[in-house]
């Protein structure tokens, strides 16, 4: 990873503390889960990739209909394929991250109530 990446990274880390404290101050921290986060992604990468697939649409239509200059657009379509598989593999792996996170939680959600039946099954015997 570079430097700039690094600082980015750094930043956007701020900000979500920065988020965190604030949320807590309102009492609302728990809405802002490691769940929620990965799914915010999720959607931003879902609009991004949208806006990829309409601009890939107008190069094609002006690439097949206007008869532009056709090496430019070629180009143009060339990274713009690029792009599209990087944010495809991005959002695969942050939908693999949200199941992750939801199996995970359905785990604990699970193990939580087995501990709540030993509890209420030992609450039974004493009494």
């Amino acid at each position: 990873m570079g430097k700039k990446a690094k600082g980015h990274n750094k930043i956007i880390g701020e900000l979500r503390n920065q988020l965190l404290i604030q949320a807590e101050r309102l009492g609302i921290k728990d809405r802002y889960t490691p769940l929620w986060f990965t799914e915010e992604k999720a959607l931003a990468l879902s609009k991004i990739l949208a806006e990829f697939y309409a601009e890939r649409s107008n190069l094609e239509y002006e690439l097949n209909l206007l008869g532009s200059d056709k090496k430019d657009i070629l180009i143009k379509l060339e990274k713009l394929h690029g792009y599209i598989r990087k944010a495809e593999s991005l959002k695969e792996r942050y939908l693999d991250k949200f199941e992750k996170i939801i199996d995970k939680n359905y785990k604990l959600s699970e193990y939580r109530q087995k501990l709540r039946c030993l509890e209420k099954t030992e609450v039974k015997a004493v009494a």
